[in-house]
C-alpha cells in the first residue's frame, strides 16, 4: 500500500483536505501532499509538532473546567466537545487533572490534545438490587442511588459475564429508583433495558471509558489524539468490561444484529483513530478498544497497567499501525489483542512487557490473516509471547510474519499456532529463559511454515524445539536450538 493510499484511507470520507489536515507541509497548498507528509511523520516514528487541522482551538479551562483533580469537570468539558466538534476547532487541555464522571464523546474530524494535562475517571459509585429486575424494564431500585446522576452510565454485573451485562444511561432518579434508556453495550442494543433477569443483591456501579465514540448516534471517522494523559482509576474497582477501556470506539449491534458479509452495522461510520504520544494508565479494562471498521494507528504512546489488554482491536477489524509504544501489563490480556477475522495488522519496535501474551488473536473464533510483528522487544511475557491458536478450522488464518523480534525471560513457548496457512517465523532471539520450555515452537495442522534463522542463548538445551502436529510443508532452516 502506498502512502497516498493510506493516506486516503485515513482521511475521513465528508471532509475535503482544507478542512481536515490545513497546510501540513508549509508549502502555500492544502492538498495530499499535506496529508501524506502527516503519515510519513507516523509511519517513519519521527517526533513532531502536533498540527492543528483547523488552525484554532478551544481550551478546557476557557470552558470553565478546573482541572485540579478534585472538581468534577464533566459538563464543562461535555460542552467544550460538543462546541469543538460543531465549530471545527481543535480541543486543548491546560496543565492540570480533570476529573469526570462519564465518557466524552469522540466525533468526527477532533483533535483532542494537552499540555502536561490528564483526563481521569472519577471513583465509581456502586449500590446493589434491591428488587429483582426483568428484561425489558427500564428502571431498577437500588440499595442507594445518591450517588448517581443524570447522564451516569451504569453496569449490572452478571459474576463471570462482565461483558454480557446490561449498560443503561441514567435518565432520573426518583428516591432509590434509577430510571435508564439508550442502552449501550454492544451485545444489549436490541432491548430497551435488562436482557436477562437479574436477582436481588446484584451490583450496580457506573462504568464508562474516558474517550468513547457512540455509534450509532454520531460518526466517528477520523479522530486524532495526542500529547495528553489518561487514567483509568483502576483502583476504583469497576468491573472488568470492554466499555470500561480508556479510549473505546464502540461496535453497536442493532436489532438485526450482523448484516451478512458486510460487517456489523454502524461499525462503516467509525474508523480512523490516531493515538500519538499518549500515556494510558490504570485501564479497567484495555488501554485501546477500537471496535471499529479499522485505520487504527498507535505510535509513540506509553500504555501501564490495564486489566485486560494495551491495544485491542475488534471483530473484522481491517488495517491497524502498532509502532513505538511502550506497553507494560499486569499479567493479563496480551499486549496487541486481534479479534475474530483481523487483518493487515503491522506491530512494530514495540516495548511489551508482563502482558500473558505479546501479541494474540482470538481463540475461540475466526482466524486472522496477514499480521506482521517485527523488531519488537518482548519481557517477561507470562505465556505464549505469540498466540495464534485456534479452536476451529472453519476458517483458516494465516499470512503471518514474525520476525527479528527480542525476547528477554522466555516462560512458556515462543509461539504457538493452530489451523494456520503461510506463516513466516524468523530470526526471532530468545536472550534470557525464565522457565525453560519443553518446546519452543508449537505448530499444529498447519500448511506452508517457514521457521529459520531462531536463536537461544548459548547453552540452552530444549527437547523437542519446534513440536509439528499434522503439518505440511514446514520448512525449518538455520535456526540455532541447542548450541
Amino acid at each position: 500500500m502506498t502512502l497516498a493510499t493510506l493516506a486516503m484511507l485515513l482521511m475521513p470520507l465528508h471532509l475535503n483536505a482544507q478542512d481536515w489536515f490545513g497546510d501540513v507541509d508549509l508549502d502555500g497548498k492544502v492538498n495530499i501532499g499535506d496529508v501524506t507528509a502527516l503519515i510519513d511523520h507516523l509511519l517513519a516514528n519521527d517526533s513532531y509538532t502536533p498540527f492543528n487541522p483547523y488552525g484554532t482551538y478551544l481550551s478546557a479551562k476557557g470552558y470553565g473546567a478546573v482541572g485540579d483533580g478534585v472538581t468534577d469537570d464533566t459538563q464543562a468539558l461535555e460542552n467544550l466537545f460538543e462546541d469543538g466538534y460543531r465549530m471545527h476547532k481543535a480541543i486543548f487541555f491546560e496543565s492540570g487533572t480533570y476529573l469526570i464522571r462519564r465518557a466524552l464523546t469522540l466525533r468526527t474530524g477532533m483533535e483532542i490534545y494537552g499540555d502536561n494535562a490528564t483526563i481521569k475517571k472519577r471513583d465509581a459509585v456502586t449500590t446493589s438490587l434491591t428488587e429483582a429486575a426483568s428484561k425489558h424494564q427500564t428502571y431498577i431500585d437500588v440499595e442507594d442511588a445518591s450517588g448517581f446522576n443524570e447522564g451516569d452510565m451504569f453496569v449490572i454485573i452478571e459474576p463471570n459475564y462482565a461483558n454480557e451485562c446490561t449498560f443503561g444511561i441514567v435518565t432520573s432518579i426518583e428516591g432509590n429508583r434509577i430510571n435508564f434508556s439508550n442502552v449501550i453495550s454492544d451485545k444489549q442494543s436490541k432491548f430497551p433495558g435488562c436482557i436477562r433477569n437479574y436477582v436481588t443483591g446484584r451490583q450496580v456501579t457506573t462504568a464508562f471509558a474516558l474517550l468513547r465514540s457512540w455509534s450509532p448516534r454520531f460518526d466517528c471517522d477520523g479522530v486524532y489524539i495526542h500529547d495528553i494523559t489518561l487514567d483509568g482509576n483502576r483502583n476504583s474497582s469497576e468491573p472488568l468490561v470492554w466499555s470500561n477501556s480508556c479510549i473505546h470506539l464502540d461496535a453497536y449491534y442493532p436489532p438485526s444484529g450482523y448484516t451478512g458479509n458486510t460487517g456489523i452495522e454502524y461499525r462503516q461510520i467509525q474508523r480512523n483513530l490516531i493515538v500519538n504520544n499518549v500515556t494510558i494508565k490504570n485501564s479497567p479494562h484495555d488501554g485501546i478498544s477500537d471496535q471499529s471498521m479499522g485505520g487504527l494507528h498507535v505510535s509513540n504512546c506509553t500504555i501501564e497497567n490495564p486489566a485486560m489488554h494495551g491495544v485491542h482491536m475488534g471483530t473484522r477489524y481491517s488495517g491497524g499501525v502498532i509502532t513505538g509504544n511502550k506497553m507494560t501489563g499486569s499479567g493479563s490480556g496480551a499486549g496487541v489483542f486481534l479479534c475474530q477475522s483481523v487483518v493487515n495488522v503491522i506491530v512494530e519496535n514495540n516495548e511489551i512487557s508482563s502482558f500473558n501474551h505479546g501479541v494474540s488473536d482470538e481463540e475461540f473464533a475466526s482466524c486472522g490473516k496477514y499480521t506482521i510483528v517485527r523488531n519488537n522487544v518482548f519481557k517477561n511475557i507470562k505465556s505464549y509471547v505469540f498466540d495464534f491458536l485456534k479452536a476451529s478450522a472453519s476458517s483458516r488464518g494465516g499470512g503471518h510474519i514474525i520476525t527479528d523480534n527480542s525476547i528477554e525471560g522466555l516462560k512458556a513457548m515462543m509461539f504457538s499456532g493452530k489451523y494456520l496457512d503461510y506463516v513466516t517465523i524468523a530470526n526471532n532471539t530468545v536472550s534470557s529463559i525464565t522457565t525453560l520450555p519443553s518446546s519452543i515452537i508449537s505448530i499444529t495442522q498447519s500448511d506452508n511454515v517457514l521457521i529459520s534463522g531462531n536463536k537461544l542463548p548459548s547453552g540452552t538445551t530444549v527437547s523437542e524445539p519446534v513440536k509439528s502436529t499434522d503439518t505440511t510443508n514446514l520448512i525449518e532452516n538455520s535456526n540455532s536450538w541447542n548450541e
